[in-house]
């Protein structure tokens, strides 16, 4: 979902020693089958996918333990039909064998299935999640996520793309300090925001009724992970979204009350956003390269050593990045003017925070604000590949928000990292994000 100030939210991270942390890097030979896949289980609750990827190839494991680590890669790497196809094969076993990699596996189909357009699966993937598997998550792991969404869908048709996917639009940055992209859907021409964060696009009731989309009758919910507040929304399929010139038809949107994206800037007033193009439209598009106040769409980019990884969790884009010669994972979120880290990187670098006093922090997210407290660090520095991005004065939070995905990764990146350089570009074709020289 698109939150403002912040925030990550994800699942369950267990505590790993030092010691478990060594032993997961040590040469897979030396290590037994069992402590192998535990190594590679607790590479996979603590996103450290880059690691994971290097050790994979060279474990011991079975032929199921190996699917399963493949197929949860193949997803992550939003290889949708090969994740699809790997753990469905060995879901069956699964289930008897090992209760917490079944949960995982049902989790990744069920976001799978909605991104190949078979909402049904979806909806039984995640019914069967909750019937059988349920004490393997918190509700923070599915906080976005409601039965009501994928049984909406049940009949509805799958997202495709048609037209040119080789174009340049005009951009412009809203009040919030965010991108606007424009789109044709019908006759009107609207403005929504460009959001890597969004898990679903989103329009306001308004904007519904403005454009003539029919609304499912039932509510769902979703919760906030920045307020942790359920939020009433409603699902609705839009027949066309004309983007440049290509078309996303049947695009599936959650609809909220206009008063919870209405945003309180304060002494600036009120921003009411209207609409979010999230990231089944966006990855379905390919790659986008941002260039001042221009967005260039392509079906997939060029490799640059100014690059690093893309990897996909709870469809959230997250990005690896270097800090102090650690390889951390991030939230990265179009949708935030600016980037904050998370409790997690608090306690990974605990005496960067030594001479800093701690202060309250406003959290604000769809329905509402709430309130924790954070250090404000004042510089640091992150490698994208063989690029540097610098920040100053970021935010760090000093506990968990319970919002799962976002609390455990290391905080979430924002428009910041775009406006630090000439070129930025998301690709969700190669799963990476490249940048430009360093903008002036």
């Amino acid at each position: 979902m698109f939150y403002f100030v912040l925030l990550l939210a994800l699942g369950i991270s267990p505590n790993i020693s030092a010691q478990s942390a060594d032993a997961a890097r040590q040469p897979q030979a030396k290590v037994e089958s069992k402590r192998s896949a535990l190594d590679l289980d607790r590479l996979l609750q603590d996103r450290e996918y880059p690691e994971m990827e290097r050790q994979l190839p060279g474990a011991n494991l079975s032929a199921t333990e190996r699917s399963y680590f493949e197929g949860i890669l193949a997803d992550r790497n939003n290889q949708v039909s090969q994740a699809i196809a790997t753990l469905e094969k060995i879901l069956p076993g699964l289930r008897t064998a090992n209760s917490q990699r079944a949960a995982v596996s049902l989790r990744a189909l069920t976001d799978d299935y909605f991104l190949s357009g078979r909402y049904g699966d979806a909806s039984d993937a995640f019914a069967d999640l909750m019937k059988h598997f349920a004490d393997e998550f918190s509700r923070a792991h599915i906080y976005g996520m409601d039965p009501h969404i994928y049984e909406s869908l049940r009949d509805a048709a799958p997202q495709s793309v048609s037209g040119e996917r080789n174009f340049s639009v005009a951009i412009r940055h809203n009040s919030l300090g965010v991108i606007d992209v424009p789109l044709q859907i019908g006759d009107k021409k609207e403005w929504w925001i460009f959001d890597t964060g969004a898990s679903i696009s989103t329009i306001t009731v308004s904007t519904a009724n403005r454009l003539g989309l029919t609304i499912s009758r039932e509510r769902a919910s979703t919760q906030s992970s920045a307020t942790g507040k359920e939020v009433p929304i409603w699902i609705t399929v839009i027949p066309q979204i004309r983007f440049g010139s290509a078309i996303a038809h049947d695009a599936v949107a959650q609809v909220m009350d206009d008063k919870d994206l209405d945003i309180n800037l304060g002494e600036n007033g009120h921003y009411q956003i209207e609409g979010i193009l999230g990231y089944p439209v966006l990855e379905a598009l390919g790659s986008f390269t941002f260039t001042g106040n221009e967005l260039t769409v392509a079906p997939e980019s060029q490799p640059t050593s100014r690059s690093t990884r893309l990897y996909v969790d709870e469809m959230t884009p997250l990005v690896e990045a270097t800090a102090g010669g650690h390889e951390l994972i991030f939230g990265f979120d179009t949708g935030a003017f600016s980037s904050s880290f998370s409790a997690k990187y608090f306690r990974k670098f605990p005496h960067d925070f030594a001479s800093l006093t701690d202060r309250e922090y406003m959290v604000a997210g769809a329905g509402g604000t709430r309130s924790s407290r954070d250090y404000e660090l004042p510089r640091v520095e992150l490698e994208l590949g063989s690029a540097t991005a610098t920040f100053k004065n970021v935010d760090v939070l000093t506990s968990d928000l319970g919002a799962g995905l976002l609390d455990e990764v290391f905080g979430n990146l924002g428009q910041d990292v775009i406006r630090q350089f000439k070129t930025v570009t998301i690709d969700f074709k190669r799963m990476r994000l490249s940048v430009g020289e360093e903008a002036k």
